[in-house]
């Protein structure tokens, strides 16, 4: 006899509505384990706990206890942690703990022409930093140039610890630079050392030595970068006047979650590992010491002396706002992953750095050579020995991807604020100040500094081929002549994986830049014949990176 579906739904109801019906139990949870190249499922309830609890034999307080019981004993026998790779060696402990070791390898060939000016002329507003005097010395290129180098050896380890928003990061950077200033070549450095709170996205916090989040070119990481390596122009407006590190607290919100996004940091504004009392002053504080000395003539002067710190307690401040126009364009300078709808960002940045300390050794000897050395590095010698600074640094950034199209610029302004020529305090040997004419020249004013660039690319290939040119102007004095900088490049660059882990990049760079312009303590060099003429040099780089 057939029973009619009217029948059956009416039977139902009268069950569910009576409470006649069994009481529901719980889907056995477990998970898939794959075994002898087979998957498994396996429950992760015990079946002897299971069965006492369906006979009623024990209570369902009773086998809640006894599996979590069970639960510690498997955690304690099984190990709880896995091992893969995936942009780095991932080491992972459960939920609380993750380790991740990456690597970043560049090597490469450089081959520079240059004009008869840098035979001549050289350079001497950017120039080498050596001895205990702090000497001045310019640059002068005779011959052209065939290196290869490792310009990046980076280790990095990072994560998260106890809490997945807990997050640390720790990098070693062992890079070489082609002049190689007291051997530091290859030794291991700390690059990055902090600790940072993401439990609340608009409200981030980042404390240790970092990145400082100023301008888009310097928080740009150098693997995702199109060339071999940044402008001119980008480095020297950094916010420290040295490098896109420094040690201090960061407070932020997360790019990836917001439309409107901002930063703001507090720093020691001397770079990274430096803190202000390693900028300090020597102080006299003996006569001559044959005056007391028989034996030793009266004219030897002895280096006995104070290393006076001042202005230890004044710190360097930015802040940066950036404003989503479309989509999440990220850091990465080149739009490897073919955007499909517009992605872009707009951005502004200050920096207020106060009390930098460029006196040289015949105003008031400078005892941290590495801090002077880092300054020069950047391209921003012309400034040493100018006296002490209030820098105020200006920045404007522009983003934009689509379909493997990029183009980025930035527009910067620095107030070269002088606070004093002199730091107040005595040279411990008076004989290291000159008073010729000849040698002291007029006093120099600097004036401001401004300059901009812009970026554009192509990838002809999808995330493989890429095309792109840029051009970039810098002016690092308004009061002064015959010192502007004009880059101008070119690069291709090939990524073998679709990422920026295994790729080769070529470019080729030409810089024109003034060799003119005073600056202080170097009015010697300024009556070489040609002062003022053009440094020409072509440059092309040849680069493989290898980033795990």
């Amino acid at each position: 006899m057939r029973i009619s579906g009217l029948v059956l739904v009416t039977f139902a109801a009268v069950m569910l509505f009576t409470g006649l019906t069994p009481p529901a139990q719980a889907v056995e949870e477990g998970q898939l384990q794959k075994k002898d190249g087979k998957w498994e499922y396996l429950p992760s309830e015990d079946p002897g706990l299971k069965y006492l609890l369906l006979k009623g034999i024990i209570s369902q307080d009773e086998y809640d206890k006894g599996l979590k019981v069970l639960e510690t004993r498997e955690r304690i026998v099984k190990p709880n942690f896995n091992i893969d790779v995936n942009n780095g060696l991932n080491i992972r402990v459960g939920s609380k703990f993750l380790l991740k070791l990456r690597l970043l390898t560049q090597v490469r060939y450089s081959y520079s022409t240059y004009n008869e000016a840098w035979g001549t002329i050289g350079d001497s507003r950017n120039e080498e930093i050596l001895g205990g005097q702090v000497e001045f010395r310019a640059f002068r290129r005779q011959a052209d140039s065939s290196q290869f180098t490792v310009p990046r050896a980076q280790l990095q380890f990072l994560g998260f610890a106890f809490d997945p928003d807990l997050r640390y990061n720790v990098s070693l950077a062992m890079d070489s630079t082609p002049f190689n200033q007291e051997g530091g070549n290859g030794r291991a450095t700390l690059q990055d050392a902090y600790i940072a709170s993401w439990h609340i996205p608009w409200l981030t916090v980042q404390a240790g030595q970092q990145r400082v989040w100023f301008n888009r070119a310097i928080i740009s990481s150098a693997a995702t970068s199109t060339f071999a390596d940044n402008m001119m122009v980008q480095n020297v407006f950094a916010s420290n006047l040295q490098s896109s590190r420094d040690v201090g607290l960061n407070i932020l919100s997360d790019e990836d979650q917001y439309t409107f996004n901002y930063a703001f940091g507090i720093w020691g504004g001397v770079g990274p590992n430096l803190a202000r009392d390693g900028t300090s002053v020597s102080q006299s504080v003996l006569p001559p010491t044959g005056t007391t000395t028989p034996s030793i003539p009266a004219t030897t002067t002895r280096t006995y002396n104070y290393d006076t710190r001042f202005m230890s307690g004044e710190l360097m401040y930015t802040a940066r706002v950036l404003y989503k126009i479309a989509g999440n364009p990220g850091y990465g300078q080149g739009d490897i992953l073919n955007s499909r709808t517009l992605q872009s960002a707009i951005a502004f940045g200050y920096a207020y750095d106060p009390g930098q300390n460029y006196l040289s050794s015949i105003r008031s000897d400078i005892v941290d050579r590495s801090y002077r050395q880092a300054v020069a590095r950047a391209m921003n010698g012309r400034l040493l020995g100018g006296g002490i600074y209030d820098f105020q640094t200006y920045e404007v950034d522009f983003i934009a991807k689509y379909q493997g199209w990029s183009l980025q610029s930035e527009g910067y302004y620095r107030h070269q604020r002088v606070r004093s020529t002199d730091s107040g305090t005595q040279p411990f040997d008076l004989t290291t100040i000159p008073t010729d004419p000849r040698a002291v020249g007029p006093p120099v004013v600097l004036g401001q500094a401004w300059g901009w660039y812009v970026q554009a690319g192509k990838y002809i290939i999808p995330r493989k081929l890429e095309l792109a040119v840029r051009y970039g102007f810098l002016d690092p004095s308004t009061q002064q002549l015959n010192d502007i900088t004009k880059e101008f490049g070119a690069a291709i660059n090939y990524s073998f994986d679709g990422t920026y882990n295994n790729r080769l990049v070529i470019d080729y760079t030409n810089f024109t830049m003034g060799s003119g312009g005073r600056a202080p303590d170097r009015f010697p060099f300024e009556s070489q014949p040609g002062f003022g003429q053009d440094l020409i040099e072509n440059r092309i780089n040849v680069q493989y990176q290898f980033y795990f």
